[in-house]
């Protein structure tokens, strides 16, 4: 049975006119679920508006404000595929080991010559 997320003792409440760390890792958080926004540590209208949509669609009360509910949803795992750009952008295995893990799967699945052509892309050569 998998256990329900929790919000952490350093998950403080968020709202409007907040910033720094916190309201990055949210902001973060936030794309990871599929809400398009800009990452840059200032909780303002964009990322209001980004959580109210959050927590309707996550059946939260839709009032702005990060709280232990908003936090707990915004960290429970789905079983959607996520974005390998996503997972870049988000890659920190010095935080979490088992990233790099599931990259290494991920790498062994994919075909040589689909990974040669991967990297004559990601290197630009034409």
């Amino acid at each position: 049975m998998a256990s329900t997320p929790t919000a952490t003792a350093t998950d403080p409440v968020l709202r409007q006119g907040d910033s720094g760390a916190a309201v990055t890792k949210l902001q973060q958080l936030l794309n990871a679920k599929g809400i398009n926004i800009t990452v840059d540590g200032v909780f303002g209208n964009a990322t209001r508006a980004a959580v109210v949509q959050f927590q309707q669609q996550n059946g939260i009360v839709a009032d702005g404000i990060v709280g232990t509910q908003t936090w707990q949803a915004l960290r429970r795992v789905g079983n959607a595929p996520i974005q390998l750009t996503d997972a870049a952008i988000y890659y920190e295995p010095s935080n979490y080991p088992y990233q790099k893990e599931a990259f290494e799967w991920l790498q062994s699945q994919i075909s040589r010559s689909a990974l040669e052509e991967f990297a004559r892309r990601w290197r630009n050569l034409g």
